[in-house]
């Protein structure tokens, strides 16, 4: 995946400060390591587990959280991830996006920026922040693709 720093870089040409930028870098590959996440987690288990629905959405969860970039791979780690940053603000929404396109941009370097931003809207939701970061995607998409493939 891209480096930090090529994050940090896209997240400041969005207007995103470096603290958030960076916030959300560790919290998308290394969601273990945050404590407040962490803590999110377990609040989010509690209301569950005072429901019918004991466990279902957490504890699968918390058996991918240590891996890398897990909040891609499955939907209930990128719901969780995004109730959480909803919570803290739209910027934190669109730096998450962000990294997400940049990695997906890395990873699959056969597609093109029209597919890979569909298939992240896909797997989430569409939502205002999305379409903004969708929108400075596509209006950088050649040094982009340049910088991250």
């Amino acid at each position: 995946m891209p480096e930090w720093e090529i994050h940090n870089k896209w997240a400041r040409r969005l207007g995103i400060p470096e603290k958030i930028s960076n916030f959300v870098n560790s919290l998308v590959d290394f969601p273990e390591e945050n404590q407040e996440f962490m803590e999110f987690l377990d609040t989010e288990d509690k209301k569950l587990c005072m429901g019918k629905r004991k466990h279902i959405v957490i504890l699968p969860y918390r058996a991918t959280v240590g891996k890398h970039d897990s909040g891609r791979r499955r939907k209930t780690a990128m719901y969780l991830q995004l109730r959480f940053l909803r919570q803290k603000g739209s910027e934190y929404v669109k730096a998450w996006y962000l990294h997400h396109i940049l990695d997906y941009i890395k990873s699959a370097p056969v597609l093109g920026i029209e597919e890979i931003l569909k298939r992240v809207e896909n797997k989430t939701e569409s939502c205002k922040e999305l379409e903004i970061v969708k929108n400075f995607v596509m209006s950088n998409s050649d040094e982009i693709l340049e910088e991250c493939r």
